[in-house]
């Protein structure tokens, strides 16, 4: 893992932070609070760039977070698979990547509520994106719920196919939840703290 220290999302904001501050610094002098509220910002804003995985069956954790459930589910579109939750929490890195290479098939917007992602009621009520996708000729799905702190969804412009560990958007808190085949191999329990583009599993050939 490379670090790509500013997610894309956070650059346009952070230059214009910075030039009203550099404003502000040389009117009034010199200012450590402000220096702080930048600092915290950049460090909110931080990314990482995944290269270089060596094996294409491996799954790797879209964000940072905490794995809040793990569990066999149906999904209408997929039949039988393995559902895997991650919460992202804003001292968590907030980028989002791509678990696997993926063909994007077809892509659903649901609007809602941007609310605390710990909250049952997010799941249903939230703000979420869900990709239908394929990898390896096998069906999986990645549904993405933006949390309370967030005002609006940020995913990137991309085509229909998707590099292993690109980037495709950030979120200041919220989840992302992959269902995979039921034949897959997780190698994560619940409650387990991953980092972004850390191993999580693999998919069956």
């Amino acid at each position: 893992m490379k670090t790509n220290f500013i997610a894309k999302s956070g650059w346009g904001f952070l230059i214009s932070l910075a030039i009203i501050f550099a404003i502000i610094q040389i009117i009034w002098g010199f200012s450590w609070v402000l220096c702080l509220i930048f600092a915290f910002f950049v460090f909110i804003f931080r990314s990482s760039k995944i290269e270089n995985v060596a094996d294409l069956n491996t799954i790797i954790s879209p964000i940072e977070g905490k794995v809040k459930k793990i569990q066999s589910t149906t999904y209408t579109e997929l039949g039988e698979c393995v559902e895997i939750q991650i919460v992202n929490s804003i001292f968590s890195q907030g980028s989002i990547v791509t678990p696997l290479d993926m063909e994007i098939k077809e892509t659903k917007i649901k609007h809602g509520l941007f609310l605390c992602p710990f909250m049952k009621s997010s799941s249903l009520l939230g703000e979420r994106i869900l990709f239908l996708a394929n990898s390896k000729n096998k069906k999986l799905a990645m549904r993405i719920i933006f949390g309370a702190l967030n005002r609006k969804t940020c995913i990137y412009e991309f085509g229909h196919y998707l590099n292993h560990g690109q980037e495709m958007g950030f979120m200041l808190d919220g989840s992302v939840s992959l269902f995979l085949p039921k034949d897959s191999k997780i190698c994560v329990n619940e409650n387990d703290s991953v980092r972004i583009g850390g191993l999580i599993g693999y998919l069956n050939s």
